[in-house]
């Protein structure tokens, strides 16, 4: 079957079907999973408290709010923001079961209109109709649902809400790549016996049915000589591979709360020492604080390096990093997330 060995064929088999399943389920599938958990998280929250986030989202933008622009309306609220001199009107609604349509689109339109705003953004933690997102096009109206909505207040939602939100998206992802793990290995093994099946007949077999001659009665084949040490084969290094990649998820499932913590400590100490940072420090089991030594040690590698380290450990892979810059300088706190 595609001319390869049945064995190795099983193996390329399982690592593709393996690596697929990690990325669907440690990437695609765990950004899902968190940015759901992330909107239920805010709609837990009081909607002034979740507007306030939605504010410093738009703040990053660039966005400052306009005083007493405060307006409480039907289950959210609008705002009056700046930016470059120009008036926008920003309405939250907030809530999960928010379907904003072509009318809510209209109305908040006419209100952009009634505030001499330039502009308008519509943010609600439910969704946006496919025929209001073209309407609002129209309009030039911004509509922000839940799933965009997360990745933005994320950086300033609470530590205890977002550390809340990755655990429930990693349990699920965990169970996910378990899965994953399994089905990989059993097609291979379905791959193997399908190959093994449609393999052709050895030479010795075809040269005897041709001939005539019983392959009982060929020539006894020679004793094979004894193995010699050697490079590993393909097959053998595929194994290997597979091999370790399932030590190494058996191994982080294992291990005891103590030896999490000893690891989490061991990586923070080994980002401590690098040239541009200062120190690093564990604020909650997913975000690590990183002082800088320079305002623009960013620019010089600090997140790559930092990153580096962190992915090193399975468990720390998908780590926040919180930096900090030097005292008395003017840049501002950033954070980035490892992948």
């Amino acid at each position: 079957m595609l001319g390869m060995p049945p064995l190795i064929l099983a193996i390329a088999t399982s690592l593709a079907a393996l690596a697929g399943s990690f990325w669907w389920f440690g990437v695609h599938r765990r950004r899902k999973a968190e940015t759901l958990a992330g909107i239920q998280a805010l709609a837990g929250m009081k909607w002034r408290e979740c507007a306030g986030l939605v504010l410093q989202a738009l703040a990053e933008k660039g966005y400052r709010e306009a005083p007493s622009s405060g307006q409480p309306g039907d289950g959210g609220t609008e705002f009056v923001l700046l930016k470059d001199g120009q008036r926008c009107l920003v309405g939250y609604k907030h809530g999960t079961a928010y379907r904003l349509g072509e009318a809510n689109v209209r109305d908040f339109a006419n209100a952009v209109q009634l505030q001499g705003a330039a502009s308008g953004i519509l943010v609600t933690l439910g969704s946006a109709e496919g025929f209001a997102r073209d309407l609002a096009r129209r309009y030039e109206v911004e509509l922000i649902d839940g799933p965009s909505l997360w990745p933005q207040v994320e950086p300033f939602a609470p530590a205890a809400m977002v550390e809340a939100v990755r655990e429930k998206a990693a349990s699920e992802t965990r169970r996910g790549k378990q899965w994953g793990m399994t089905g990989s290995l059993a097609l291979g093994l379905l791959v193997y016996l399908a190959a093994w099946v449609a393999e052709p007949a050895p030479p010795a077999t075809a040269a005897a049915a041709v001939t005539g001659v019983p392959a009982s009665s060929a020539a006894p084949a020679p004793e094979p000589a004894a193995a010699t040490a050697g490079p590993a084969s393909p097959a053998d290094e595929a194994s290997r591979q597979v091999a370790e990649a399932r030590r190494v998820l058996e191994q982080v499932e294992s291990l005891s709360d103590e030896e999490r913590a000893n690891r989490r400590a061991t990586a923070a100490a080994r980002v401590a020492v690098l040239e541009e940072a200062k120190s690093a420090v564990w604020s909650t089991q997913s975000t690590l604080v990183v002082n800088m030594a320079r305002p623009d040690s960013m620019d010089r590698g600090l997140v790559n390096d930092a990153c580096a380290i962190l992915v090193e450990y399975e468990e720390l892979r998908f780590s926040r990093l919180q930096l900090e810059p030097p005292p008395g300088s003017q840049s501002p706190v950033r954070w980035r997330q490892c992948k």
